[in-house]
Parts: structure tokens; sequence; C-alpha cells
């Protein structure tokens, strides 16, 4: 069997990128490895509204620190000894392959399924699968519960 030493994790506040976060830290836990957690703020939706960018990046950002705390925190307080964190901006599928996957120099990767739509995978197309198919190491896609499955609503 594998034993990974440095695993990346992709968040964005989805139930999907939380169950990722929980395997993450189970599979870190087992293998004694570091926990790499990224986030990632979408700016392309934000084109067309170049005078809010910066609203709109500062508060993309502080959302995505506080995401960050509240995730390391908790992967400590599992056990985790050793976490690093990722808050970039840019299109999440290429920033997480090419720029903190290689930054952090994951070994495997793991990411929630996407929680696109068809049209939206056909549009833009799904970060998950790009993950994929370009990541330079491993990859786990962890499958979250419905909003209608979970018992915490």
């Amino acid at each position: 069997m594998t034993t990974y030493k440095r695993i990346l994790v992709g968040i964005d506040g989805s139930n999907e990128a939380e169950a990722a976060l929980r395997r993450a830290i189970r599979i870190a836990k087992t293998n004694e490895a570091v926990l790499g957690i990224g986030f990632v703020a979408d700016l392309r939706r934000i084109a067309p509204l170049i005078d809010y960018e910066q609203t709109y990046a500062k508060k993309a950002k502080a959302y995505g620190e506080e995401l960050i705390e509240i995730y390391a925190n908790e992967a400590k307080h599992a056990g985790i000894k050793q976490v690093e964190t990722f808050v970039h901006f840019g299109t999440p599928k290429a920033t997480m392959v090419h720029k903190i996957a290689k930054e952090f120099k994951a070994d495997l990767i793991i990411v929630g399924a996407t929680g696109l739509t068809a049209t939206e995978q056909m549009l833009i197309g799904s970060v998950t699968e790009y993950i994929a198919r370009h990541a330079p190491c491993d990859v786990i896609i962890v499958h979250g519960k419905s909003w209608n499955e979970r018992k915490d609503i």
C-alpha cells in the first residue's frame, strides 16, 4: 500500500469539500503526513465587474482565510501535527494543480466531487475533473452527502 507524506485537500466551504477534508484528515493521521489545505478564490466571475474587483477580492480572501483557519484547527484538533495552508486567487482548477500542488509538493490530492450542474460543467468545466486529469500525483475524489441527507440541517 502506498504511503503518502504530503496530502493536499482543496476546500471551498461546500459539503463535498468538507467530506474531502474529513477523509484527508483520516489519511494524513494514518500516514503521519503533512496536511495541506488549499483555497482558491475564483476571480473569473467578477471580470465584468471591475469596479467591484477590489471589494470582492478582499472579501474572498477574508472568507478563504477564515475557512482555512477553521479547517486547520479542526485538523490539528484531530491530531495532525503539521498543517500548511494556502489561499490564492485565480482559476481554481489550474491554480490548485499548477501552483498549490507543486508549491506544496503534494503526493496525494483529495477533492470533493463536483457540485456543478451538467450545464455548468459544460460551460466552465469541473474543477474536480481537471484536477483528476492534470494532477502530478494521485487524486482521491470524495462524494459528500446531499443537503437533504445531512443530519445537521
